[in-house]
């Protein structure tokens, strides 16, 4: 991804190539009731399926914006999405007669939906998990896995309603808390000793070096009050080499759902007495630019400072490459451009400081040397570990993780099942 880096010790490539993914891809897709127009993306690596169905038409916003996109020359479309526009005659098969239709609110990208419309887990994964047996223990926190030699035994637990202790025993762990809080339970449990990937645990976090380009405009850009985000540009994904830039990735910008007032009444002064009424007459473009995999960046655990549970506290350093923020200010330069095509007379920009795309401090590689994980997110060391989420990522990429996730989780889990008798015998010796 980075050729000026290639060399440095702190960049592995990824030990699985795309074909390893794509059938996991379309099989994610599938399950999450994803729709998408196929084949417009300049950037799109191949399909072997199409997507579950076709998106709305765009909303005033995103129309205006594409309309803007395609005048400079590029090529926007619709940002597949996980979420049941369709109702009863929606193609997806996975949510077990929840047949709720979008009806296109503003509180999409904000808020749990509240009549079951965004296909997530919890309506297209985990009924069919229980129905096969899986039980869920909610309002649980896991605050140790057991080793025993060179396997894990237990997992230590404590009710958050009760504070009761219990161990849980298990042939085989699969740890998915993110990209913070699995690797925080792997060094509180003692496996930051365990050589030679122990050291590596926390390290190289990534969380994309993301921005707002916010848009003012003298009339409403959303009159209807509609659901908007839906527009994606990845012309720039590798650069822009017409205008003398590095060949190196820079990253997607798309489209971002206006909050909506009652959520801007939340924040501080003064954005809770200015944003209910300017966010009207505003369009939010999201820059997100691909961050580089840095060994000081990392999760560690506080050393005095613990929880109400006595759980030591995970503590979170985190700062961008100075490429990394040229690359987000070369997206930003792009989304002014957009926006002043669209008609903003004005526009700022705002630097995303969360950790919502959290990636990196569990990576995956060939050598334990450079690695936590080998290529199927099995614990160097530990045959019967496996983390799978968010944390496995050896780079970033330039867009929103949350498919790569999916099908990384469908992979290992085809694999875990394809060779259960193995992993757990090879345990018991």
């Amino acid at each position: 991804s980075f050729p000026h880096v290639a060399s440095d010790s702190a960049f592995v490539d990824w030990p699985i190539t795309y074909d390893d993914l794509a059938p996991f891809y379309d099989e994610a897709e599938s399950r999450l009731g994803v729709v998408g127009v196929a084949g417009i993306d300049p950037n799109e690596p191949p399909r072997d399926s199409d997507y579950c169905g076709a998106p709305p038409p765009f909303a005033s916003p995103a129309q205006r914006m594409a309309d803007a996109a395609t005048a400079l020359g590029l090529r926007p479309f619709p940002i597949p999405l996980a979420i049941n526009f369709e109702g009863n005659g929606s193609t997806h098969h996975n949510r077990n007669g929840n047949s709720a239709k979008c009806i296109k609110c503003l509180t999409c990208d904000l808020y749990p939906c509240k009549i079951g419309a965004k296909n997530d887990i919890s309506l297209t994964i985990l009924p069919q998990a229980v129905e096969h047996g899986a039980v869920i223990r909610d309002r649980q926190m896991v605050t140790k896995l057991v080793r025993t030699g060179r396997r894990i035994t237990g997992v230590q637990c404590v009710d958050l309603r009760t504070s009761e202790a219990t161990t849980i025993h298990s042939d085989l762990v699969v740890v998915s808390g993110g990209a913070i809080a699995s690797p925080a339970l792997l060094l509180a449990s003692g496996l930051g000793d365990v050589g030679p990937n122990g050291r590596l645990i926390g390290r190289y976090l990534m969380r994309h070096c993301s921005g707002i380009v916010v848009g003012f405009y003298r009339s409403k850009t959303n009159p209807e009050l509609q659901f908007h985000k839906q527009i994606a540009i990845t012309d720039y994904y590798f650069g822009d080499a017409n205008n003398g830039k590095p060949a190196e990735p820079w990253g997607m910008i798309q489209g971002l759902q206006v909050p909506p007032p009652e959520f801007m009444q939340t924040t501080p002064f003064p954005i809770n007495v200015v944003g209910p009424v300017s966010s009207k007459f505003n369009i939010f473009l999201m820059c997100i630019a691909e961050d580089m995999p840095r060994f000081e960046n990392h999760v560690s655990l506080h050393t005095t400072d613990r929880d109400q549970y006595g759980q030591p506290i995970a503590r979170v350093r985190y700062h961008n490459h100075k490429d990394d923020t040229r690359r987000r200010g070369w997206l930003y330069k792009k989304a002014v451009k957009l926006q002043r095509k669209a008609g903003a007379f004005a526009w700022v920009r705002l630097p995303v400081t969360t950790f919502s795309h959290a990636m990196g401090t569990c990576r995956m590689g060939s050598d334990p040397k450079e690695a936590v994980l080998d290529p199927n997110c099995n614990f160097f060391g530990i045959p019967n570990l496996f983390v799978v989420d968010s944390s496995f990522m050896p780079t970033s990429g330039g867009v929103n993780p949350s498919l790569t996730i999916a099908a990384q989780g469908l992979r290992v889990g085809t694999h875990i099942a394809e060779h259960w008798d193995v992993i757990t015998n090879a345990n018991a010796k």
